[in-house]
């Protein structure tokens, strides 16, 4: 049997959507994506979304999870820190560095924006994480 491809976002998804909420205010950029960055390496480790990780830990037979983010590369290495215990569970890591909308992406999206839902190729899930 063929695994459904599941792309998950990760601020809002796996991790609360703090950092993004202090990015951004009524839709306009609160700071520098420097200082965005800059905020994120210095911050402590947010808590992880152990019941949707498990979820897929327990499911690795039939999906294949994708972890698909807007984080730019200079935040791979702390975003990659953050899920360390389940980072077996991933088949792939996608940073898109603010981009992701412009991608068209096999199988389903799961994401805490609507806006990116339509770039799965099933469609996808809305879900945010509190």
């Amino acid at each position: 049997m063929k695994k459904l491809l599941v792309n998950i976002d990760f601020d809002g998804v796996l991790i609360p959507n703090d950092f993004e909420k202090k990015l951004f205010h009524n839709g306009k950029t609160k700071m520098s994506i420097d200082n965005y960055i800059k905020m994120i390496i210095m911050s402590p480790l947010p808590p992880l979304n152990f019941k949707l990780l498990r979820f897929f830990a327990d499911n690795m037979d039939k999906y294949a999870l994708r972890l698909w983010t807007n984080r730019n590369s200079d935040l791979q290495k702390k975003t990659l820190m953050n899920i360390e215990s389940f980072k077996n569970v991933f088949d792939s890591f996608h940073f898109h560095g603010g981009e992701k909308k412009k991608t068209k992406v096999e199988g389903v999206v799961i994401d805490n924006n609507p806006k990116y839902l339509k770039c799965g190729e099933f469609g996808g899930i809305l879900y945010e994480f509190k």
